[in-house]
């Protein structure tokens, strides 16, 4: 039966390994850079689907007004999302091949150890007890995430560049609300600055968010208890005897 039971769990590592793969390589394609419609502002995104850099080209003033440009960001910004989706759809849509890997030594030690395993029946009891804890956690954070979800989502997180030139509205899920600049500043900025302080303030509202934003919620919550203690599975056999 325990063989059964390891060639299930080898079939399901295989399989969540694959998956993993495909999601991982979807994720990593860039997609196209984003644009506005005047091809003023370009920006293109990493990896986690943030602003990367912003690029201002030389003739944007030709074709938009000082107080226009931030819109322009934005717009841009937002194409760039879309594009990365598109690409990530396409991506994620090629068939995963599942590629069999040998169980590990390790794994295979540390699994016969819990098969093997004689706990007490207080340990036993322990377990279960730790167990219940552990679900009654996941249930209370998902209570207490899902109630502050919505705030925590349209909360506004600012980033400023040094000087506080061009100021950076997100909102908690990360998505760009707003861009803005100091009027006084933009007037006479070169297009090479207008892109290094745009990008200082992107990752200024980007620390914010994750200071701030959805991760942090989970983070703060009882599944954040939840996800430290089964991070360790086999720490948590042996720490109730259920490991040998």
């Amino acid at each position: 039966m325990f063989d059964d039971r390891l060639e299930a769990l080898a079939g399901l590592r295989d399989d969540g390994q694959a998956l993993l793969r495909q999601t991982h390589a979807a994720a990593a394609t860039p997609g196209a850079p984003g644009s506005d419609v005047t091809s003023s502002v370009t920006v293109r995104l990493d990896e986690h689907g943030r602003v990367a850099t912003v690029t201002v080209a030389d003739h944007w003033r030709a074709h938009l007004a000082d107080d226009h440009l931030g819109d322009a960001v934005v717009e841009a910004v937002r194409d760039a999302a879309m594009r990365r989706l598109t690409a990530w759809g396409e991506a994620y849509a090629e068939p995963a091949t599942p590629e069999p890997m040998p169980m590990s030594a390790d794994l295979q030690q540390r699994l016969d150890s819990i098969d093997s395993a004689t706990p007490s029946a207080a340990e036993r009891e322990a377990a279960l007890a730790a167990l219940l804890e552990v679900v009654e956690s996941i249930e209370h954070g998902l209570d207490e995430v899902t109630s502050r979800l919505d705030r925590t989502l349209s909360a506004t997180h600012t980033g400023h560049s040094p000087h506080r030139e061009v100021t950076v509205e997100l909102t908690g899920g990360g998505e760009v609300t707003a861009v803005r600049f100091d009027r006084r500043w933009l007037r006479d900025a070169h297009d090479a600055n207008l892109a290094r302080q745009l990008t200082t303030a992107f990752r200024a509202a980007y620390e914010q968010v994750a200071a701030h934003g959805v991760q942090r919620l989970i983070a703060d919550s009882p599944l954040g208890h939840a996800q430290t203690v089964m991070r360790d599975p086999f720490g948590f056999a042996r720490r109730f005897g259920l490991a040998g």
